[in-house]
């Protein structure tokens, strides 16, 4: 592999970990942030005071777009990477002190057309892949444990492990018109990689909406991250850092199941490469999508 080969596929990597499956791009306006169901004005029947999670199954597809830009002795290089990626999400009861039990699993990954080969044969290696844990209250994920760890240690960066696959709300619950900040730092390692994500996240429950069918509170997010990390790509070492900024929306139903969203994610990445003496300029955008598949 080329030195422009291993620094976009390391930008690659990294830029994936920089994201959530919730992330986000700074607000534009010429790119709107994409819908992904209709959202119709209420019918009139009393919204419940406040949502919390709870037990749940939902069936999601995760539409994910990746655009990079880098720049290599002057001449400007991209690649467009698109999946979609067909998740389970089971919660069950009751509760304890570490929060619901649940699982999200994995069915399937389909690449876009475009995706080069090696990239695209390891995520049609995916089915059926588990994650256990506990859902705590206010949405995070915890106590990750894989079916197959082995499948899931090169796809990390891409899979995550679900960890704010819900959107975060205040531990006794989301109220309309309730405003918070989640303070989140995370650590994902992939292979010889190793990324740490520290954001910052402004949540507003801003309106009731009909989503999917289903009377759903309105959550919008924006925040800042910077994101750090080091490893190695085709044998090389490579140090990366960088920011970015998101912004996007979700839907919790009214028995606080989670029904999706939508959302950008930008960020401003450089990547170093020691040994030969390289620091290059990487830009990424994700545009992420969620949709329940009810």
């Amino acid at each position: 592999m080329t030195s422009g080969g291993r620094a976009l596929g390391v930008a690659l990597a990294a830029s994936i970990v920089a994201c959530s499956p919730r992330g986000a791009a700074a607000p534009d306006a010429s790119r709107p942030v994409p819908t992904a169901g209709p959202s119709r004005p209420l019918d009139r029947h009393p919204a419940p005071e406040v949502v919390r999670y709870g037990p749940s199954a939902v069936r999601y597809v995760v539409r994910r777009q990746l655009h990079i830009e880098q720049s290599l002795g002057g001449t400007p290089q991209t690649q467009d990477l698109g999946t979609q990626m067909f998740v389970s999400a089971t919660i069950t009861g009751p509760a304890d002190t570490a929060g619901y039990p649940a699982t999200f699993t994995i069915d399937s990954i389909v690449p876009d057309s475009g995706t080069p080969p090696p990239i695209a044969d390891s995520f049609l290696r995916v089915r059926r892949l588990v994650f256990t844990g506990r859902v705590a209250a206010q949405g995070e994920f915890q106590g990750s444990v894989v079916s197959d760890s082995a499948l899931a240690r090169n796809l990390l960066q891409l899979l995550g492990n679900f960890h704010d696959f819900l959107p975060r709300i205040p531990r006794d619950g989301v109220r309309l018109g309730a405003s918070w900040t989640d303070s989140l730092s995370s650590t994902q390692r992939g292979g010889s990689t190793e990324v740490t994500r520290r954001s910052l996240t402004q949540s507003n429950a801003a309106a009731w909406e009909v989503r999917s069918g289903t009377r759903s509170l309105r959550l919008d997010l924006s925040g800042t991250y910077t994101v750090s990390g080091s490893g190695q790509n085709g044998g090389q070492f490579f140090q990366m850092g960088g920011s970015g900024t998101s912004a996007g929306r979700a839907f919790l139903a009214e028995d606080g199941r989670f029904l999706g969203g939508e959302s950008r994610d930008s960020a401003a990445l450089t990547v170093s490469l020691p040994a030969q003496g390289l620091t290059l300029p990487v830009m990424q955008v994700l545009t992420t999508t969620v949709t329940p598949l009810l």
